[in-house]
């Protein structure tokens, strides 16, 4: 073999090393990179929240004696859930009510502006499924409520979680917010309670709610 042959050889030897260095360091700071990423944040679900809205997503029709009530798909709910469902808040004013959910997952019933609030359960998030859990207790509540809120959507710029619940137990204090005030007002409470016995024990209905939290 001649020098310039060895020359050319040692000298071709040398740049293919130094390629496959060049891509082993490529590739390793490739994968420190990629693995090194940060991670996205979950979003803080602990503060206190409000029905922003409530909407069906089924449409209810009963029968109070002969009087027929319909209330169609789309339907805003916001007021007659809130109500239920808070009315162990226990606020001065009632449209202070609202939910506080605790960053050691606590659920209390709390009242804005007021030093009310009284544990009410607990809260569980899936980040996963997109469920949120709300698990309603006996007492504060007549009985247990589990809610769990599915396809969660989150805005974090409004800070409105959005979701849909699905066969929400409606109960008979529930469903008496949906009569028109032609067969509520002026009754007593012995009147009331026999319009709730008249209602199916429960309904089962579909809902879109959005809760936003209190800045």
């Amino acid at each position: 073999m001649t020098m310039r042959l060895k020359i050319i050889l040692k000298t071709f030897s040398a740049l293919i090393s130094s390629s496959l260095i060049i891509a082993l360091l490529f590739i390793v700071s490739c994968d420190n990179s990629s693995s090194d990423d940060p991670k996205p944040e979950l979003y803080d679900f602990s503060g206190i929240y409000t029905f922003k809205e409530a909407s069906l997503q089924t449409e209810i029709s009963i029968t109070i004696g002969v009087v027929p009530i319909t209330l169609p798909a789309g339907a805003d709910i916001t007021d007659e859930i809130a109500g239920g469902l808070l009315a162990e808040a226990a606020c001065g004013d009632p449209k202070n009510g609202a939910i506080e959910l605790k960053s050691n997952n606590e659920l209390y019933f709390t009242c804005i502006s007021e030093s009310k609030e009284i544990k009410a359960g607990s809260w569980a998030y899936k980040d996963a499924e997109k469920i949120l859990n709300l698990n309603l207790a006996s007492p504060p509540l007549p009985a247990a409520l589990p809610l769990k809120i599915q396809n969660v959507v989150i805005d974090e710029v409004n800070d409105i979680v959005s979701g849909s619940i699905i066969s929400f137990p409606l109960t008979p204090d529930l469903m008496i917010g949906f009569l028109p005030a032609s067969l509520t007002d002026g009754k007593t409470q012995e009147e009331l309670d026999a319009l709730k016995a008249s209602f199916p024990a429960v309904l089962q209905i579909d809902l879109k709610i959005d809760f936003e939290k209190v800045p």
